[in-house]
């Protein structure tokens, strides 16, 4: 006879069907969206996926990562440079995810990855936006219709 008996196994599994009916928020979203762009000298491909909890169909998500990948393609005197990357949690708020910047050079491609402290995990509401701040201009995607906006 083994010390795992039938009753254990069931209480077993019972508390682990409890565990996650009882538990909100279990479902992981992610949301990508890919765009060529032309905006003056500059050609480029942009990729944003933003990862979290919650249900895409529901009010609201927490973001927990953002991934932001750009190929420059067309040659230009000076190379593309990101500025600022934000999460704009409605149209007037926002939090800063990258503010260093980085350039771009011609041909290359530049993948950044965030992952958000628990802390700093933003709530996406119905018109949160990802905004990524060229030099020049601005794009922001939004998750919830997976759609650009921009150059701006």
């Amino acid at each position: 006879m083994t010390c795992f008996g039938r009753p254990r196994w069931l209480a077993l599994g019972i508390a682990l069907f409890l565990s996650i009916a009882l538990i909100p928020d279990l479902r992981a979203f992610s949301v990508t969206g890919n765009q060529m762009f032309s905006e003056g000298p500059y050609l480029f491909k942009m990729e944003v996926q933003v990862s979290g909890r919650g249900s895409p169909k529901k009010n609201p998500l927490q973001m927990t990562s953002v991934k932001v990948k750009i190929k420059n393609d067309r040659a230009s005197s000076k190379p593309l440079t990101v500025k600022t990357i934000r999460a704009y949690i409605d149209p007037q708020v926002y939090q800063d995810i990258e503010t260093k910047g980085y350039p771009i050079t011609p041909a290359q491609w530049v993948t950044k990855y965030y992952r958000l402290q628990k802390g700093k995990q933003p709530l996406l509401g119905e018109q949160a936006s990802i905004e990524i701040a060229f030099e020049t201009f601005t794009i922001r995607f939004n998750p919830r219709e997976r759609k650009f906006q921009g150059p701006l």
